[in-house]
């Protein structure tokens, strides 16, 4: 493999930083300031750099993310060249192998746990590079915290106050998200069977209900607040709405667009209904029925958090910690309440995630994804 040029041209940058004013209040050069650590890490991703093999591309990653952390980490005011330098030359070179490793095609005869790791390496160090770049900014240009906190800042709040957060997610997710989620899912599909039952109700309650699936339900959401109070009930209703024309339009898609041939050896074996619906219609349901769990658990949270804007009641849940954070300025609670949203509905899709897998493993999107 060849060199990687912009790797090169981010740790030269970096060295430049070593001979330069470090911050805006430290005159010192940057080579006084980071000292030997970051000398040799300047180093290293130089001649990691220059060689350009899988295993140094693979060990530049991690590298040039170490230096940009100790660049932020021996920084005391704001940050002078010396520091900018350093910081986006270690972290445009850690891109940069990471862009290797995406791009180079892989060799056939690779291990299963080489495999994964060229998959897990762009997934798990993009991220870090986001948080380092938003800490940079933050503490290179000195932003106070009741403009734009750090992410020292959400830590801290994330430490300090996770009862009161803890607290706020239950409400937000078992009693609103859960609670309306487990309603709207049953309660879709019953109707969606009763419906591919009948082409009466196919006809007439179909459009009805993908009408009705399209309202916008910041409209909705002060009615329901008037129909079931200022409590998590009202909120919990329109998790139900968001998730019970998904499941209905699925469901009665998936029970009905079966294969003609598959239904008539079904019929010629003299299966019952009940048989039919067990055997096949159920079967071929599920990836529809899934794909509306997935869409309606996203849509559940960003509904329920809006609710909690529109419907102001007792100061319970992350909507609420959101709104009266943003009010008073604490926008430390705001991100802090952001990140444990993002968190668990990342974790919720991905149990959904898990369980169509488990269940539906059969389809042919998982055997061509295997194969």
């Amino acid at each position: 493999m060849k060199p990687i040029w912009s790797a090169l041209a981010a740790a030269l940058m970096a060295g430049l930083g070593l001979v330069v004013p470090y911050g805006v209040d430290d005159r010192s050069l940057g080579v006084a300031v980071a000292g030997l650590p970051g000398t040799l890490l300047t180093a290293l991703v130089l001649l990691l750099a220059a060689t350009g093999r899988a295993p140094a591309v693979a060990l530049l990653i991690p590298s040039g993310l170490a230096g940009a952390l100790l660049a932020l980490l021996r920084l005391e005011g704001g940050g002078g060249p010396g520091y900018w330098l350093l910081f986006w030359g270690f972290l445009l070179a850690s891109l940069a192998a990471t862009g290797r490793i995406s791009l180079v095609e892989a060799d056939p005869d690779e291990g299963p746990l080489l495999q994964r790791l060229r998959g897990a390496i762009p997934a798990g160090s993009v991220p870090l590079v986001l948080l380092l770049v938003w800490q940079g900014l933050v503490v290179g240009f000195e932003v106070p915290k009741g403009i734009f906190p750090g992410v020292h800042h959400v830590v801290e709040v994330l430490t300090q106050s996770y009862p009161v957060l803890l607290n706020d997610s239950y409400v937000t997710f078992v009693k609103e998200v859960l609670l309306g989620f487990g309603v709207g899912l049953l309660g879709g599909f019953l109707v969606g069977v009763a419906v591919a039952c009948s082409t009466l109700l196919q006809r007439g309650f179909l459009p009805l209900a993908a009408a009705f699936g399209a309202v916008p339900i910041v409209g909705l959401a002060p009615v329901l607040g008037r129909a079931f109070g200022v409590d998590w009930e009202s909120k919990a209703a329109v998790v139900v709405i968001v998730t019970f024309f998904p499941v209905v339009l699925n469901t009665v898609q998936g029970l009905v667009l079966v294969e003609p041939l598959k239904l008539e050896l079904l019929q010629a074996y003299g299966a019952k209904p009940w048989g039919i619906f067990r055997k096949l219609r159920l079967p071929n349901a599920l990836p529809f029925l899934f794909n509306a769990l997935k869409l309606a658990v996203v849509l559940s949270v960003i509904s329920v958090i809006v609710a909690e804007f529109l419907i102001p009641g007792p100061p319970e849940g992350l909507g609420q910690r959101i709104s009266l954070s943003a009010r008073r300025g604490a926008y430390d609670v705001v991100f802090a309440a952001i990140f444990l949203s993002s968190a668990i509905s990342i974790s919720i899709y991905g149990l959904l995630s898990l369980l169509e897998r488990r269940l539906t493993g059969w389809h042919s999107s998982f055997r061509e994804e295997g194969a």
